[in-house]
């Protein structure tokens, strides 16, 4: 079978392109937004080297059987209509399927039409299966949700001389309400935080001197950040808020707890007390509180790293999308 890959990822990146199944042997191809060149200053830039990318992974699907895979709802989108160009109907798989913000608009309206020819979505919260299906007007049925899957990250070959000997961290930029971290942070001044994120994620929020930030780093430097806290914190701008799951996941996999804003995104991931702890959202009281007792006990925050390194392994290791991917084919 002919596989084809739609993103915006590195060129010679395959999802799951070691996979055998009974089937037969899949052959896979990729076609990245980043193998398109644009000169610099060309209105809509980004957009059209997608619309370039998803051109060329429709010309690749010649055979009936061949499978398109689109990582991301913008490269979905445009995956389908070029197939749509093209008159061809081919099986359709759209991975990573997830809205910071839901789209509004005509952009909404051309990703409903868009959507009708997508065979099935992937989700990784409960949450957002029915949030999308009615949104974009589709049977339910055509969601599917797995937890986040993803390989532990790699083992750091050194240390940061530059970050505190002791500290917590923060990582990422989507959905995060940082305001109300730094409100918590400024609580705890004998508390150093290591915050990694974008400029734009950290507008409106005023960041105290026990707060270090790195901003747009590797994503090798940002794990070795992770691997090196004592545990992770993950505010979220909501109680439904479906954004954090790679964080979430990295910290698990490094058997490192969790505190997180209580929201319907990340329940399928953080029990309170079991595996992390859970706030509830624009209470930077309640965060400095449950940061400073996980800073001050140890044992407690061991109990849910190890809880939540068991819940990774045992449903967020890349095997999971695998098995998953496996049932689709099958299907």
């Amino acid at each position: 079978m002919d596989i084809v890959n739609l993103s915006q990822m590195d060129p010679d990146w395959n999802w799951l392109s070691t996979v055998a199944v009974d089937s037969g042997p899949l052959h896979w191809r990729h076609a990245s937004t980043q193998s398109v060149n644009v000169p610099p200053g060309i209105p809509k830039r980004e957009t059209y080297k997608r619309i370039c990318a998803a051109r060329r992974a429709a010309a690749m699907l010649d055979a009936p059987s061949s499978l398109l895979v689109s990582h991301g709802p913008r490269m979905t989108m445009y995956g389908a209509l070029a197939l749509a160009l093209r008159s061809r109907e081919r099986r359709h798989l759209a991975y990573s399927f997830n809205f910071t913000q839901l789209p509004r608009g005509p952009i909404l309206a051309l990703m409903r039409q868009a959507f009708k020819w997508v065979d099935r979505f992937v989700c990784f919260s409960t949450m957002e299966r029915e949030l999308y299906a009615d949104h974009f007007g589709l049977d339910i049925a055509r969601f599917d949700m797995i937890h986040w899957a993803a390989r532990p990250p790699a083992e750091s070959s050194g240390r940061d001389a530059s970050l505190p000997a002791q500290y917590i961290c923060a990582i990422g930029s989507q959905g995060r309400d940082y305001p109300t971290l730094m409100d918590a942070m400024r609580r705890l001044p004998q508390v150093p935080l290591v915050l990694v994120a974008t400029p734009e994620s950290l507008v409106g929020a005023s960041v105290p001197s026990n707060v270090h930030v790195r901003c747009n780093i590797p994503s090798d430097e940002a794990m070795a950040i992770l691997r090196g806290a004592r545990f992770n914190v993950v505010p979220l701008s909501g109680s439904k808020v479906p954004c954090g799951h790679v964080t979430l996941v990295a910290a698990m996999h490094c058997d490192k707890a969790n505190i997180v804003t209580e929201s319907a995104g990340v329940a399928d991931y953080v029990q309170n007390e079991v595996n992390g702890l859970t706030v509830a959202p624009l209470e930077p009281a309640a965060l400095a509180s449950s940061i400073e007792r996980m800073w001050c006990d140890a044992t407690l925050a061991a109990r849910l790293g190890a809880s939540a390194g068991a819940f990774a392994r045992a449903n967020c290791g890349e095997q999971a999308a695998v098995a998953y991917f496996e049932s689709y084919l099958r299907a």
